[in-house]
C-alpha cells in the first residue's frame, strides 16, 4: 500500500486499434454503421440529386423547344390544308425537318434518364408521362403523312397536334413537381404555366380562325373561346406568381 498523501500512480494504456473520430470505434465494436458512413451516403445522394437535376433541366429545355416547333408546324399544317395543298407546302416541309431535329434532342434526353436506379421510384409519374409522350411522338410520322396527303381536315390535324403538345407539356409539369431543389422547382413551375398559357393562346387563335372561316360564331365556339381566354389568364397569373423579378420585368415589357 502506498504512503498516505502519496500521488496516485498514472497508468498509460494504448488506444484500441480502429478508434477514430465521430464514434467510429464504438460503431465498429457493435457492428453498426458509423456517423461517417451516413455523412458519406448523404454526400453521394446530394451528388446524384445534382446530376439528376441537370438532366431534368436539359430535358425541360429540349421539350420546350420541341413544343414551340410543333405549335408552328401545327399552324403551317392548318394553312396548308386550308389552301387545299396549294400554298405553304415548302414552309411546312421545312418546319417538319426542324421539328425532327428537335425531336431527336428530346429522345436523347429520354435515353439519358436512369429508369433502373432504386431512387427512381419517386419519379413514377414523370416516367409515365414520358411513356405517353413517346407514344405520341411515335405516331407523329403518320399524322404528318395524313396532313401531306390531305386525308385529314384542319380540325382533325389540330386535335392530333393538341394531344401531342399536351403530352409533352405534362412531362414538363411532372419534371417541375419532381425537382428536389425548391428554387429550381419554382422556375420550372413558372416555365410550365407560361408554356401552357402560350398553348391556350394558340388554341384560341385556331378556334377563332375556324369561326371566322365558318362565317358565324355558334354558341359552342363562343364558349370554347371564353374557356381558352380564362385558362390563359389563369396560367399567366401563376407564371407571374412564381417567376423571378427579372422574368416578370421582361414579360411586362
Amino acid at each position: 500500500p502506498s504512503a498516505e498523501g502519496a500521488p496516485e500512480r498514472q497508468t498509460w494504456r494504448q488506444p484500441r486499434r480502429g478508434a477514430g473520430p465521430l464514434g467510429t470505434n464504438v460503431a465498429a465494436a457493435q457492428g453498426m454503421k458509423s456517423a461517417l458512413s451516413f455523412l458519406m451516403a448523404a454526400k453521394r445522394c446530394e451528388i446524384a440529386g445534382l446530376r439528376q437535376l441537370a438532366l431534368t433541366s436539359e430535358l425541360v429545355n429540349a421539350v420546350a423547344r420541341l413544343v414551340h416547333a410543333l405549335q408552328r408546324e401545327r399552324g403551317l399544317s392548318n394553312l396548308y390544308l386550308g389552301s387545299q395543298g396549294q400554298r405553304w407546302a415548302v414552309e411546312r416541309r421545312e418546319q417538319v425537318e426542324h421539328s425532327r431535329v428537335l425531336q431527336a434532342d428530346v429522345l436523347a434526353c429520354f435515353d439519358q434518364m436512369d429508369t433502373e436506379a432504386a431512387q427512381s421510384g419517386h419519379r413514377a409519374r414523370l416516367f409515365g408521362r414520358i411513356a405517353y409522350a413517346l407514344q405520341g411522338l411515335t405516331a407523329l410520322p403518320r399524322l404528318r403523312e395524313r396532313v401531306q396527303t390531305r386525308a385529314w381536315t384542319a380540325a382533325q390535324a389540330t386535335t392530333a397536334y393538341i394531344r401531342l403538345v399536351n403530352a409533352l407539356l405534362a412531362v414538363v409539369f411532372e419534371a417541375a413537381d419532381s425537382a428536389w431543389d425548391p428554387g429550381i422547382s419554382r422556375h420550372l413551375v413558372a416555365l410550365f404555366n407560361f408554356m401552357q398559357g402560350k398553348e391556350f393562346a394558340g388554341q384560341e387563335r385556331a378556334t377563332g380562325s375556324a369561326l371566322f372561316a365558318a362565317g358565324r360564331a355558334h354558341a359552342d365556339g363562343q364558349q370554347r373561346l371564353l374557356h381558352l381566354i380564362e385558362s390563359q389568364e389563369r396560367c399567366l397569373q401563376v407564371f407571374a406568381d412564381f417567376a423571378s423579378d427579372a422574368l416578370q420585368q421582361v414579360w411586362q415589357t
